[in-house]
C-alpha cells in the first residue's frame, strides 16, 4: 500500500508538472502571437509607404526613358539631368523581425501548436528574404554610376538651370547605353516592387489568419 501511494504521488506529481509546462507553453505561444501580430502590423504600414515611393520612382524612370528618346536631348539635357538625379536612390524596406528571429533562434517554434500558422510564418520569412536579395541586386546596380558621371555637363547644368545645356561629347556617344541602363534599372525596380507587394500581401494576410486562429 505504501509503495502504491508513493507511486501515485510520483505519478501525480509528474502529471501536474507536465500540465504546468503545457500551460506555460500555451501562455508563451499566445505572447509570441501577440508580439508577432504587432511586428506584422508595423511591416505592413512600412511596406505600403515604401511601395508608393517605389512606384513613383518607376514613373520617374519612365519619364527619363521618354526624355532620352526625345530628339532634343542632345541640345537640351536639363530635364533628363533633373529626373535622373532625383531617381539615384531607392528607399529600402526593413522587416521588424524581432519575434520571428526569437522563435527561430531559441527553438520556440515547437510551442506553436497550429502547424498552418507555423508554416505561414516561415513562408512570410522566406518572402522577406527574397525581397532582400532583389534589394541587394538593386543596390549593386546603383553603385555603378559611370554613365551618369560622364553623360552630363554638370558644371554648366548647375550654373544654367533655365538655359538649355547640350550633352557632353561623351554623353552623345553613351546615349544608347544610358537608355539601356535605365531600362534595365526599371526592370529591376519592377521586380523589387513585385516582391515587396508580396511581402505586404502576405504580412496583412498573416495578421488576419493569426487573429482568426487565436481568437
Amino acid at each position: 500500500f505504501e509503495f502504491l501511494m508513493l507511486f501515485l504521488a510520483v505519478f501525480c506529481g509528474f502529471i501536474a508538472e507536465n500540465w504546468r509546462e503545457q500551460l506555460r507553453d500555451h501562455q508563451r505561444e499566445k505572447e509570441f502571437m501577440h508580439s508577432l501580430v504587432e511586428d506584422l502590423k508595423s511591416d505592413t504600414i512600412q511596406s505600403a509607404n515604401i511601395l508608393m515611393q517605389l512606384r513613383r520612382k518607376s514613373e520617374g524612370i519612365d519619364s527619363i526613358l521618354a526624355a532620352l528618346s526625345s530628339p532634343e536631348i542632345v541640345e537640351n539635357s536639363n530635364q533628363v539631368y533633373r529626373l535622373w538625379t532625383q531617381n539615384l536612390d531607392i528607399k529600402a524596406f526593413v522587416s521588424n523581425d524581432r519575434t520571428i528571429q526569437q522563435l527561430k533562434n531559441s527553438g520556440e517554434l515547437r510551442i506553436i501548436r497550429n502547424k498552418a500558422v507555423s508554416d505561414r510564418i516561415m513562408q512570410y520569412d522566406q518572402t522577406v528574404k527574397n525581397y532582400y536579395r532583389q534589394t541587394d541586386l538593386m543596390y549593386n546596380a546603383l553603385s555603378d554610376q559611370h554613365i551618369y558621371s560622364q553623360f552630363f555637363d554638370f558644371i554648366s547644368l548647375r550654373k544654367n538651370k533655365d538655359i538649355p545645356v547640350p550633352l557632353t561629347e561623351q554623353g552623345k556617344k553613351l546615349l544608347n547605353e544610358a537608355y539601356a541602363h535605365q531600362q534595365l534599372w526599371n526592370y529591376g525596380l519592377s521586380g523589387l516592387i513585385s516582391w515587396l507587394d508580396e511581402v505586404h500581401t502576405e504580412g496583412a494576410g498573416l495578421v488576419t489568419f493569426i487573429q482568426k486562429e487565436y481568437h
